[in-house]
């Protein structure tokens, strides 16, 4: 069966579609509504592709694009500006499908809780891409993972690294009883650089809010606790700097 494709140009922006994209790129509310979310440039464009997580695609009307995709809106440069959420817009848009899962057999993960930040959330997630984590979870009161900064800020990682918004208390759970061991990160714990990590590949480490830490709750769930020792005078490392440090400590 042949694929049928719809090429449709939108010049105004009081039209219905480009309102919906509008608030979809800015509300949390509309994304969570709708199940979905907006790419932007053509890298990320492309990363979506790849992963199969594309329902449209927006483009400038004065790009070139070379994309084989059967759901193509063409768009003025004053609908682009409208929805791009950058002070100079790409000309390249997806909407993607959301893809809230991590697989259940995931033995290398991290645990995020309430981390506020776009652009360390987004950080984590690519390097964790780059560690080869098998997944993220959230506690519920984590940024939005769909943000545009974090989506920016995870350079592709999002559509290769599964997260979770998750009850982490539960979740904590059952890892122990997967016999997965899970290590919290805390200034009263043990250094890191005391651990022998070199046969430990199933591990889970959680890290917490940016300024709060991770919560009591949790770190008395955890099989020890962790902290990077320092030898300057700063009090402590950006959450992103430190889940870095975890995860090459734990790299396979």
């Amino acid at each position: 069966m042949e694929m049928e494709y719809v090429n449709m140009y939108i010049s105004s922006v009081n039209n219905s579609k480009v309102k919906q994209w509008s608030k979809l790129i800015r509300q949390k509310k509309m994304r969570d509504e709708m199940n979905s979310y907006i790419v932007e440039g053509y890298h990320l464009v492309e990363e979506a592709l790849q992963a199969g997580l594309v329902e449209q695609l927006i483009v400038s009307e004065d790009e070139h694009h070379q994309f084989d995709f059967e759901t193509v809106y063409t768009v003025s440069d004053a609908v682009m500006k409208k929805i791009s959420d950058m002070v100079s817009p790409q000309g390249v848009l997806a909407v993607c499908r959301q893809n809230n899962s991590v697989p259940s057999s995931s033995n290398r993960l991290l645990l995020l809780d309430g981390i506020q930040d776009p652009g360390n959330l987004g950080t984590i997630i690519r390097t964790a891409d780059a560690f080869k984590f098998d997944g993220i979870v959230m506690s519920e009161d984590t940024v939005d993972l769909y943000n545009p900064k974090v989506i920016r800020s995870t350079q592709g990682s999002l559509f290769r690294v599964p997260v979770l918004k998750a009850n982490l208390f539960d979740y904590i759970n059952k890892l122990k009883a997967r016999n997965i061991l899970v290590y919290g990160t805390c200034l009263n714990g043990r250094p890191l650089s005391e651990l022998n990590t070199s046969s430990e590949h199933n591990v889970a480490i959680l890290l917490g809010n940016e300024g709060n830490g991770v919560r009591d709750d949790y770190l008395q769930l955890t099989d020890e606790n962790l902290f990077i020792e320092m030898s300057g005078e700063s009090e402590s490392l950006n959450v992103a700097v430190a889940a870095a440090i975890f995860m090459y400590h734990f790299k396979i």
